[in-house]
């Protein structure tokens, strides 16, 4: 008998686990929508020195990964997006039963992979530049100038052209709460976290105020976190 996604993350011996770091990353989106969704779950943060004892024995080398109840490993946070999503019990955050729908977040989940994707050269350079063909960081001595240059470029040139399309896929849905409509969906959970990025601050020559140029997405990031389970997820780890 085929298991539902519900019964996949909630039934068996033990526990769901979700493994990551103590930070955000590509696992926050998972945590919320497992929280939206009202899947309890063990959320277990590793260490940056246990990281190293850890990683031999991830499938992939990597994190985040997941340990469903029945001791099932699943990799890759998409993967672990979409299965919380088609386990919300109203059907809102990945419906099962409505192709159109999940077409349409399926077209919103790659606008944010897109912005991820352009986002990370300007990301990488500062720390692996010798992936994109300059010295190491101790040899590089044009190392901030050329890091300022391709970020400042960035947000410039790239950001706006995404923020644009965030704020119309909005509009073109009716104008309504979410990206799609009125329900909340993983779409918007995973968007949310990717442009969130672009307001902490963390990272040099992006400033925390990168997004004030664009009110219809700020407005949008707003209606996400005041959504009252986010808020509630939100509100649980403060």
């Amino acid at each position: 008998m085929t298991k539902s996604a519900y019964d996949l993350l909630t039934s068996g011996d033990g526990k769901l686990g979700l493994h990551y770091f103590s930070i955000e990353g590509v696992a926050e989106q998972v945590r919320i929508a497992l929280s939206v969704a009202g899947i309890p779950f063990d959320d277990i943060r590793v260490s940056f020195p246990e990281w190293q004892t850890k990683k031999p024995t991830t499938k992939y080398g990597q994190l985040p990964e997941m340990i469903l109840p029945n001791g099932q490993l699943i990799t890759e946070s998409m993967a672990m997006l979409r299965l919380a999503g088609e386990a919300d019990p109203e059907g809102k955050l990945y419906p099962a039963a409505d192709v159109g729908m999940r077409l349409r977040i399926e077209e919103a989940l790659g606008l944010t992979a897109d912005l991820s994707r352009a986002w990370r050269p300007a990301l990488y350079i500062g720390m692996r530049p010798d992936k994109f063909g300059y010295p190491m960081s101790a040899d590089w001595e044009e190392k901030d100038a050329t890091i300022k240059k391709v970020r400042e470029a960035f947000l410039a040139e790239e950001l706006p052209r995404y923020m644009k399309y965030f704020a119309d896929m909005i509009k073109e849905a009716g104008g309504g709460a979410f990206l799609l409509g009125e329900d909340l969906t993983i779409a918007d959970i995973a968007a949310y976290q990717g442009i969130s990025y672009f307001r902490k601050g963390i990272a040099d020559y992006v400033p925390a105020d990168s997004l004030e140029p664009y009110p219809e997405v700020l407005a949008f990031m707003k209606r996400v976190e005041e959504h009252p389970k986010v808020a509630a997820y939100k509100a649980s780890k403060a």
